[in-house]
């Protein structure tokens, strides 16, 4: 009766059914034993939910080869959503058991990325559902990291590729551009700049970013600019810490 009752939980699974691929969802990560995925509700972008392929309903339930292979897996997948959202951490938590908040008996790792002052203790604050697109734009970011760390259709990472990121986030290419000396200093001692920019000329790339001509230096008097300036990298420097 107990293994009926086991066999109908698994059948009616929705997470069963992601790792099967009977239902859609944005996979970041895969291989025989676990599946990564973007939450379609997420607590913020780049929310991973990692889990067996195997129904195992609760974190007690998992084989020691499961269990030990998801938490390796899950440590790469963790780095890899720091690098390509641009956190300086990532949360992970498990509910165990209805009363801890478990909605489905599958056991479920997620891994959420996290920023200062982000208002997400307890989990108190929901984004909401994710666009298509967005869902779309995060799981390539990660699945690129994801690729490059376990060795998987790895993608060195080129010069067009790296002012392509820097492009799509303003406040860093307006450090780089504004304050290059101190942009500098900062991404010898901040891990992921110091990984993104490994193998590159900081000083070439800033000239790519202004379009390759020279700029004058000019003094300014006016204290607006130069807090302005100031702000955009205590921003930057908040996202690396």
């Amino acid at each position: 009766m107990a293994d009926k009752s086991a066999e109908e939980q698994k059948a009616n699974c929705p997470f069963c059914k992601i790792a099967s691929g009977e239902f859609p969802s944005k996979i970041v990560f895969e291989d025989d034993k676990i599946i990564a995925v973007l939450d379609i509700n997420p607590a913020v972008k780049g929310h991973v939910l990692v889990l067996p392929k195997e129904h195992y309903p609760f974190i007690g339930m998992l084989p020691d080869n499961i269990f030990s292979h998801l938490f390796e897996m899950s440590a790469e997948i963790s780095k890899c959503i720091e690098e390509a959202m641009l956190c300086p951490g990532v949360e992970w938590f498990i509910a165990s058991g209805g009363a801890a908040g478990q909605q489905v008996a599958h056991f479920i790792l997620h891994l959420v990325p996290r920023n200062e002052n982000d208002r997400l203790d307890n989990f108190e604050l929901k984004q909401g559902a994710a666009s298509e697109q967005e869902l779309s734009d995060i799981k390539a970011k990660i699945q690129e990291k994801m690729s490059a760390a376990t060795g998987k259709k790895a993608e060195k990472l080129t010069k067009e590729k790296l002012l392509e990121v820097i492009e799509k986030s303003p406040q860093l290419k307006q450090a780089m551009i504004e304050k290059p000396e101190e942009f500098k200093k900062m991404a010898e001692t901040t891990p992921q700049l110091k990984t993104m920019f490994a193998g590159f000329d900081i000083d070439e790339i800033i000239k790519e970013l202004k379009g390759g001509k020279k700029e004058a230096k000019q003094k300014t008097g006016k204290k607006s600019e130069e807090k302005k300036e100031k702000s955009g990298l205590d921003e930057i420097s908040k996202l690396f810490k």
